[in-house]
């Protein structure tokens, strides 16, 4: 087995992880593991790299203190429809939000 090692740690989202993989198919063949994922990826990506990006803008703006990046990727991938799905999300990380934070993150949600 190689010996890899991690050079950056970033959240990314499917939406880039998607765009990435197609680009490398129309270069090569993909490997076994990047045709899997490439087939998860089409079947539950909700949103385009450009509307994810502009929605995690969106909700970045909201400045909500306390809620990383990666929990905002989460979220969106997921895509939760009410506000007891999106605060499991959200408390996974040990986070609380009140009632009116619930409600801006789902508006912005609502709109993709």
């Amino acid at each position: 087995m190689a010996n890899y090692e991690i050079v950056n740690k970033k959240p990314t989202h499917s939406s880039k992880i998607m765009e990435n993989l197609n680009s490398k198919l129309e270069e090569r063949e993909l490997t076994y593991r990047e045709e899997k994922v490439l087939e998860y990826l089409k079947k539950f990506n909700k949103l385009s790299s450009s509307e994810f990006e502009t929605a995690l803008q969106e909700l970045k703006d909201l400045n909500i203190a306390r809620i990383e990046e990666a929990q905002l990727i989460k979220i969106l991938e997921i895509m939760p429809k009410n506000g007891t799905e999106l605060r499991s999300i959200i408390s996974h990380g040990g986070v609380i939000v009140v009632d009116e934070t619930v409600e801006q993150i789902l508006s912005i949600l609502k709109k993709y």
